[in-house]
């Protein structure tokens, strides 16, 4: 999908999409039998379901409508990449939140306070001190 032509001079590498690098990928000859059958819209965005019927050589109204095509389906699965990219990097810290979540340690780091329990054992150390104070 990408170029990844690696020139020497510079140490670097082509991180073009193949299909749009003009100076390491060539679009191959056209002959004289090809026919455009480049997809007709109606209203920009609504295909009529017919094709351009005109010889590719002399089509100017579709010029390399394929190569276009192409590098927006690349560009499409390069973005869908990247959000599932994301995704597995959000999944993964979502794991280790949860692994960390229900741990022994967690418990034993953290303490809990009963209102209710210790609401009777208050009440109980008063109800004694007013029992040892009479």
């Amino acid at each position: 999908m990408f170029c990844d032509y690696y020139n020497p001079l510079n140490g670097t590498y082509c991180k073009r999409l193949r299909v749009m690098c003009p100076e390491h990928f060539k679009d191959p000859k056209v002959s004289d039998t090809d026919v455009c059958g480049c997809p007709l819209v109606r209203d920009v965005f609504e295909p009529t379901g017919d094709f351009c019927r005109a010889p590719k050589k002399s089509c100017l109204k579709h010029y390399q409508w394929e190569k276009l095509r192409r590098a927006e389906i690349d560009m499409e699965r390069v973005r869908q990449w990247l959000r599932l990219d994301e995704l597995v990097d959000q999944e993964r810290s979502i794991r280790l939140a949860m692994a960390s979540r229900a741990g022994v340690l967690g418990l034993m780091l953290h303490s809990t306070y009963n209102h209710e329990v210790m609401e009777r054992i208050t009440k109980a150390n008063e109800n004694g001190k007013v029992k040892d104070s009479s």
